[in-house]
């Protein structure tokens, strides 16, 4: 009799078959944990089933109502052990009450915490934005490390590309490109590629589309056979280029995916036909799958074959190729490199005049495209910790000052007996409840923050477009969010529940953060917060005085009211040397004509833009020849007064300067100085190129990078030089005003030259100049933003602090102001706190950049990262905002009302 409650409680579903049924229990749990009232109504439902169905039957046998009662409550045996045994049926195997006892506790815990928050919206709002903000500073910024630095290149074993560069003997850290030959030889003679291929990345390459809305530019990559197999690409339709189409007649394309859908409208018989490009008919032999992209050219629409035949431009001495390539199975970059050495050397003794100087280095693919962003990714990456561990001490301190209202509540609590570690998981609940809403709150600001910091990203950025959100990021946030609640809950978990709590429940008891350990808690995390604020702005400080010096190199020029585009001529239609200068001066005649235009000119590179077409200079003197490095400038028109590039002697080219009179050149100082010394250098013949110039001039110089690099250049006159190439000249115009409507006029005059011809990428001369210190900006940018942040969040917590403080002496203050203390001296108490905490925040902050400024020196230019006037800078503007916020509590301090603190005693 006494187990039939136990075959009757079994029998509910929750056993099938004599398998434990999963849902059931589960349902059984949740009501155990969130619906106890419930439960024991149904075990009494139960028990009591059984004690009238046993009743009856002794009724039956002739038993009064009464006596049967009694009777079956007697054979049933012990009813609070029933009730017992059918609640523990009723959860989930082997639950123990201690594990019952904690869940309900934390339900309890993040029921209490709803109520609490709800009951406080300012300490809610405010400590969910502050974090809202520095997780997702962190978060967008982790975006950014994550796509360009943690994950690998987006092809299959990319661990095993590698970039092949040409150095010299004299920089062997040198990585500029390869020539034709050298190449050539590499891919047939080293066994330690699996496959070995050339592009042309030296000068972007275009050609003109001519479509139904008109002529379009589209991106050309010219590569060469095993360009594709080496990133293992497959076609999604049609094939690539084979090894005989390595020549400059081969007129075969593969389209983008994007030129497919976009030109052809995703045609999937494409292949074979035709596309005029240039005025040539190119058949299309591929289609690209959607996914391809090359992380070292950048963006592209169609691929050409790269002419890779024997000719004066293929020459061992025309360095011009980049090189991509695939290590073989089993081989290592080291003896892929120890193979490339013994070729090298083969060569130098081969060709002595061309490569006796060179070297050549292989380097890990990934390391190449991710460099010059790695130390500036994790800089800000660090900025931005800085930020939340700022944003988590202050919520701390607000979590501090807000608990001291319910430590009566604690103390309560502590004396009839509950544990303290209770105390604690109820703090660390709340911290981790605010922690978590800030997080998703913080993903909102994220995603925010990472198409800002896209816009903003300069071109340099390696692998911008891969950034996005992905689960690694959202995993990073969650760590975030429990990382960021159990450190801003931990200090007020602790400091609210010490020993000190128990002094609360006296009368006359002074509050637990009013004792010592409260204040050193609250002044060390003030310290914390000044201590990070001083090396964010110092950071910010050093890169904004960086950013200013490069603004100020001179660069022997000036940009402004300089209007820049460029324009191809199709070999189909300009195959003559005359045709294209007589192009070029009738276009520029044209548009000199246009009302507010000064100057037009054109070049075949422009300022500021780095290293381009460099050629060896040679001079025979009294005292031997002279050699060195020269850089190439052909010019056109006006090219000199467009820039404003100033003749220090000599002349401009004229029109008499064609092609069949005396060979005429323009030289800058710096090749006169290296070439000549001292010496005027008018009317000296110097070799370049192989032909001999006459020195008719020589120009200021003009800044090779925006860094202010100055290198010898030697400048050419198109009319006389056009013969040697058809060259991709870049116009430049100048205008008396702003004219936002001169690019439609030029195009207008284009059109009246040559319908076909394309105006590609017009930009402002000033706009080219500030692209090239972009990655600074962007540095600087959000630096400052985050030193301003964390600057504002350490005054808020150094104001919360002294705040606080002032109320907690309320007492102390009025005592001392009736015994006869004057208004300065109460200042002082209150400055005085307010200063030791500034003082020693600062002192750990100016020890902590000595760290953190190693990392920025790579990012600065003309300064040290120790620089004292920006030290002294700092140290001004911490004290100064520290003063601001100790200015309001100390007026408050004393204006304290003696009568009113001695009466509230």
């Amino acid at each position: 009799m006494g187990t039939v409650y136990d075959r009757r409680c079994r029998n509910d579903g929750n056993v099938i078959n004599g398998h434990v049924s999963v849902i059931p229990l589960l349902t059984n749990w949740m009501r155990r944990c969130f619906s106890r009232n419930a439960i024991a109504r149904d075990v009494d439902d139960e028990l009591r089933f059984h004690l009238e169905k046993r009743s009856e039957e002794y009724q039956r046998a002739g038993k009064s109502r009464r006596e049967a009662n009694m009777i079956a409550r007697r054979r049933f045996g012990d009813l609070r052990a029933a009730t017992r045994a059918c609640q523990a049926i009723n959860t989930l195997p082997q639950q123990n009450d201690g594990e019952q006892s904690l869940m309900r506790d934390l339900w309890q815990d993040v029921r209490l915490t709803t109520r609490m928050l709800a009951r406080s919206p300012g300490f809610t709002i405010v400590a969910i934005t502050t974090l809202a903000l520095g997780i997702g500073a962190n978060t967008a910024v982790f975006s950014a490390v994550n796509s360009v630095l943690l994950s690998p290149l987006p092809y299959h074993e990319s661990e095993n590309l590698v970039r092949m560069f040409t150095a010299f003997e004299e920089d062997p850290e040198a990585r500029t490109v390869v020539s034709a030959p050298d190449f050539l030889d590499y891919r047939d003679e080293v066994e330690g590629f699996e496959h070995l291929a050339a592009l042309y990345t030296y000068r972007e390459r275009g050609l003109d589309l001519v479509g139904p809305d008109g002529p379009t530019r589209i991106r050309a990559l010219p590569v060469g056979w095993g360009y594709f197999e080496t990133y293992r690409a497959t076609p999604l339709l049609g094939r690539t280029f084979e090894r005989s189409e390595e020549r400059e007649d081969a007129l075969v394309v593969v389209l983008s995916h994007n030129v497919w859908r976009n030109v052809t409208e995703s045609d999937p018989t494409v292949v074979g036909t035709s596309l005029t490009l240039d005025g040539r008919p190119y058949t299309i032999i591929g289609v690209m799958r959607p996914t391809f992209t090359d992380v070292v050219a950048g963006e592209t629409d169609v691929w050409i074959p790269q002419d890779l035949q024997p000719g004066s431009d293929n020459s061992r001495g025309n360095l011009y190729l980049s090189v991509v390539g695939r290590l073989a199975p089993g081989t290592t970059i080291a003896q892929a490199q120890a193979q490339v050495d013994a070729i090298t050397s083969r060569l130098a003794e081969e060709f002595p005049q061309t490569n006796d100087w060179k070297r050549t280095r292989l380097v890990p693919m990934f390391e190449d495209v991710v460099r010059g962003a790695n130390v500036m990714l994790y800089v800000l990456m660090g900025a931005s910790a800085i930020v939340l561990l700022i944003a988590c001490v202050n919520v701390s301190n607000l979590a501090l000052a807000r608990g001291v209202a319910r430590q009566r509540e604690f103390g309560i609590r502590l004396a009839l007996g509950s544990r303290r570690g209770r105390l604690v998981r109820q703090l660390l609940t709340e911290s981790m409840m605010v922690a978590t809403i800030g997080g998703a709150v913080g993903l909102a600001v994220a995603f925010v923050g990472l198409q800002t910091l896209l816009a903003m990203s300069p071109e340099s950025l390696a692998r911008a477009e891969e950034v996005g959100f992905d689960l690694r990021l959202l995993a990073f946030t969650f760590s975030v969010t429990v990382l960021t609640g159990m450190v801003f809950g931990l200090a007020p978990a602790l400091g609210l529940t010490g020993s000190e709590l128990q002094g609360s429940l006296r009368e006359n008891a002074r509050s637990v953060s009013t004792g010592k350990t409260g204040r050193q808690i609250r002044g060390v995390l003030a310290a914390g917060q000044v201590s990070l604020a001083v090396i964010l702005l110092v950071g910010a400080g050093i890169l904004m005085r960086s950013f200013v010096n490069l603004q100020k190199v001179e660069a022997g020029f000036e940009p402004k009211l300089v209007t820049t585009f460029e324009i191809h001529l199709p070999d189909t239609r300009y195959a003559e040397a005359e045709s294209r200068m007589q192009f070029h001066k009738t276009f520029q005649e044209r548009v000199r004509s246009i009302p507010g235009v000064r100057y037009a000119g054109a070049t075949s590179w422009l300022p500021v833009n780095g290293a381009y077409h460099g050629w060896g200079l040679r001079w025979t003197g009294p005292e031997g020849d002279v050699r060195f490095g020269i850089q190439v400038r052909v010019t056109e028109g006006d090219y000199f007064k467009t820039l404003g590039i100033s003749f220090v002697e000599g002349r401009s080219f004229k029109k008499t300067d064609r092609i069949g009179s005396t060979r005429v050149a323009i030289l800058n100082r710096e090749a006169v100085r290296l070439a000549f010394g001292d010496r005027s250098g008018l009317n000296e013949r110097v070799q370049v190129g192989g032909t001999e110039w006459t020195v008719i001039g020589v120009v200021a110089d003009v800044a090779l990078t925006a860094q202010g690099d100055i290198s010898p250049k030697i400048y050419l006159s198109h009319s006389q030089f056009g013969d040697d190439r058809n060259w991709a000249l870049i116009q430049t115009i100048s205008t008396t005003t702003e004219r936002p409507d001169l690019i439609p006029l030029i195009r207008r005059e284009l059109s009246g030259i040559d319908p076909e011809l394309v105006v590609y990428r017009p930009q402002l001369m000033v706009d080219v100049a500030a692209r090239q210190i972009a990655q600074q900006r962007f540095v600087f940018t959000l630096m400052t933003a985050f030193a301003a942040v964390a600057l504002a969040l350490a005054a808020v917590g150094l104001y919360g602090v002294l705040s606080y403080n002032v109320s907690q002496q309320f007492h102390e203050l009025g005592i001392r102001m009736a015994l006869g203390a004057r208004a300065i001296q109460i200042l002082r108490i209150v400055a005085r706190h307010g200063a030791l905490v500034t003082a020693i925040g600062m002192v750990f902050g100016l020890v902590g950049t000595f760290t953190f400024g190693r990392f920025l020196q790579s990012l600065t230019f003309n300064i040290s990262v120790t620089d004292p006037i920006t030290y002294a800078a700092v140290a001004g503007v911490i004290v100064f905002v520290a003063g601001l916020a100790v200015a309001v509590p100390a007026w408050r301090a004393t204006r304290v009302d003696p009568i009113n603190a001695l009466r509230s005693e």
